[in-house]
């Protein structure tokens, strides 16, 4: 699943670079949007040690637009993922290790809650004054990308949002699902990852070392395209 996932990710990024070329209306309602005076030039991707940004679009004037891709056909989609170690340090979350671990645990050998109810308030007072930053870094890692383009696999439609609008109006407000899952705002989730792991079958579910106790935080891009608007739309 991860190898059709990727392959599904590159053949979108490359579907979003060479339309772009030809769409002269979205690219001039998008100099205008970001003040940009010189004319379209190119784009190109950016191959996988570029961090999060997939697409550049550069313009003549020595401006760019970087762009972050995502595609989606169903409701939740990955944005980022990780093992629980990493993923807590990259983002201060050092005192919760011990407490997703054993979530992930749990969860793996269908032995209750994510989060345990007992646990909400701790983790609340410290994901709380973190989440923004948990959604930008799941986004755009530390870069200042322009674009985040959504590819509505079902209608064949590219979705250009301004990423920086987009991370400063989100709403942030950590809760808890009846299962446990964190929520924040709207439309993410952190949780564990799950999955058959099938090229792991030697390592036992419950084990930290199984990629399915990764950490994973999930976007419900559907929702998220059903109530926020974009720049602008196009068919490619």
């Amino acid at each position: 699943m991860t190898n059709k996932n990727a392959a599904i990710g590159m053949d979108v990024e490359r579907l979003f670079k060479n339309s772009i070329r030809r769409q002269r209306d979205v690219l001039d309602t998008l100099r205008a949007y970001f003040a940009i005076e010189g004319e379209f030039g190119t784009s190109f991707s950016t191959g996988s040690d570029a961090g999060k940004s997939d697409v550049i679009l550069r313009f003549s004037d020595g401006r760019s637009l970087s762009a972050n891709i995502k595609a989606f056909k169903a409701g939740f989609n990955q944005v980022t993922r990780s093992r629980i170690e990493t993923f807590c340090r990259e983002l201060g979350l050092d005192e919760l290790v011990i407490t997703f671990q054993e979530a992930a645990v749990r969860v793996a050998g269908k032995a209750g809650r994510f989060i345990l109810s007992e646990d909400e308030s701790r983790v609340l007072s410290v994901l709380g004054p973190l989440a923004r930053k948990i959604l930008q870094f799941s986004l755009v890692r530390q870069e200042g990308s322009e674009l985040l383009v959504l590819y509505d696999r079902s209608t064949n439609t590219m979705l250009l949002y301004d990423m920086k609008q987009l991370l400063d109006n989100l709403d942030c407000k950590v809760s808890f699902s009846n299962r446990g899952i964190i929520r924040i705002g709207e439309y993410f989730t952190i949780q564990r990852k799950g999955g058959n792991g099938v090229h792991s079958q030697d390592i036992p579910k419950t084990s930290l070392d199984h990629p399915g106790n990764n950490l994973q935080v999930k976007m419900n891009i559907r929702k998220f395209v059903r109530y926020v608007a974009p720049i602008i739309t196009y068919t490619p």
